[in-house]
């Protein structure tokens, strides 16, 4: 598969830069609550969310998946951030009926996209699966959540091991093909999905991660880390900086962090969110960049003279 008629066929990625933190307990509910950007009232083991975790000054910590099965609740982000996510959220464990816990060792992480997968996901779990953005389903050892694609349905699968590697194999004999790790970080950021790294966190507040858009920052629920802030920014509508999608023509994939930056100005406009190698040869990004600076003048990595961005937003 060496151009883009890859990421049109049906896809099965192991996930293995995903951790997943367990969060259960009477209070878990209440725990997470108090702490996220999303309306955890609304999670149930039928939906969950994307969204995020903040400090006081509204800066995004971690973003991630938010599911349950059973009555625990499950925090799928990169493992590169999984250390630092749970002891920042073990400081809040005062006087609750709560237990955090690292399970990633646990669980089956697999990623799907595809034009067939639903039919073929009906068939290997012999019945129907959701469809709908966030919806969750646990099935056979298996809980599936609908996740955003640019294209193709995509589905975050956390499951048992053995279930996990008996529904890849039943879709493997279905005519689903295996990709890489890398392909998935590539369908994340076509969707606009904004997973953060170490190099990324504590950078940015929710509204320029699209955090509302995508369902995981409510200006409707209680309190919780840096809400004032993200609320007057919300309120006032001085948001400066955005979630921008761009390809850049490199065979060299930049680190996240890498600086932005506009003609004739020294200071960086912007920083790389994420990036990942397209098939089709050239690099696809997630960035967040001065809005003025994405409108007026080009665009460039690392300093002024650097491969210039092409905007798909």
């Amino acid at each position: 598969m060496a151009d883009s008629v890859a990421l049109n066929t049906d896809l099965m990625c192991d996930l293995p830069q995903y951790g997943v933190i367990e969060v259960k307990g009477a209070d878990a509910r209440k725990f997470l609550a108090g702490l996220l950007t999303g309306d955890v009232r609304t999670v149930t083991p039928q939906k969950g969310m994307f969204t995020s975790w903040c400090d006081a000054k509204g800066r995004a910590h971690a973003t991630f998946w938010l599911m349950m099965r059973g009555d625990a609740f499950y925090l799928v982000l990169p493992r590169a951030i999984l250390e630092s996510t749970m002891n920042g959220l073990k400081v809040y464990l005062l006087r609750v009926k709560v237990a955090l816990g690292d399970v990633t060792e646990g669980f089956g992480k697999l990623g799907l996209s595809g034009p067939e997968l639903p039919q073929k996901l009906e068939a290997a779990l012999g019945g129907p699966v959701p469809d709908e953005i966030g919806a969750t389903q646990t099935q056979g050892g298996c809980t599936l959540m609908v996740v955003p694609g640019e294209r193709h349905p995509r589905w975050l699968v956390l499951g048992d091991p053995a279930a996990v590697a008996q529904l890849r194999q039943n879709l493997t004999a279905a005519g689903a093909v295996a990709a890489s790790p890398e392909t998935w970080t590539l369908l994340d950021i076509l969707a606009g999905v904004p997973l953060l790294t170490p190099d990324t966190t504590g950078e940015y507040i929710p509204q320029m991660l699209n955090m509302e858009a995508l369902g995981g920052l409510s200006f409707n629920k209680g309190c919780y880390p840096g809400q004032e802030v993200i609320a007057r920014l919300h309120y006032r509508g001085q948001l400066k900086r955005q979630l921008y999608r761009a390809t850049l023509r490199s065979h060299k994939v930049p680190t996240p962090g890498s600086k932005l930056h506009g003609p004739g100005q020294p200071e960086s406009v912007g920083a790389v969110l994420s990036a990942a190698l397209h098939p089709d040869g050239y690099v696809t990004l997630l960035t967040v960049l001065k809005i003025e600076e994405k409108n007026r003048a080009p665009v460039h990595l690392d300093d002024e003279q650097g491969p210039r961005l092409a905007f798909m937003d």
